[in-house]
């Protein structure tokens, strides 16, 4: 499903940064393999970024399909996790939150694949 992490209107991160090796000229098989795709690079970058900081989710939207928005922020401006489901079947889960509240109660896209 892609996802990507935008600051701005710059793609920190997308899912398909995957199938990119982080530097040029290695097989992408192999990158993938070994861990040396441009999303690797990415996220370790964004992992560091994370623990220097005090991260906190700030907002969340539910767009049309099933689009899912999460904007999280320190002192400086947002950055927003987006997923987009990409499958037509209504059956087929795209993604699934939990309430950590009772453990019990989730949200589910489609809603007809939590059933």
């Amino acid at each position: 499903m892609p996802v990507r992490i935008t600051h701005g209107d710059m793609i920190l991160l997308g899912s398909r940064d995957l199938n990119w090796p982080r530097d040029r000229g290695t097989d992408r098989a192999e990158a993938f393999e070994n861990g040396t795709t441009k999303y690797d690079a990415q996220a370790e970058f964004l992992t560091a970024r994370f623990a220097m900081s005090d991260f906190r989710v700030t907002g969340t939207e539910f767009g049309p399909a099933g689009l899912l928005v999460i904007e999280a922020a320190n002192d400086g401006d947002p950055i927003h996790l987006e997923v987009v489901p990409d499958c037509s079947g209504p059956w087929i889960e795209s993604w699934r939150l939990f309430d950590l509240g009772d453990g019990e109660r989730h949200f589910v896209y489609p809603e007809a694949a939590g059933r």
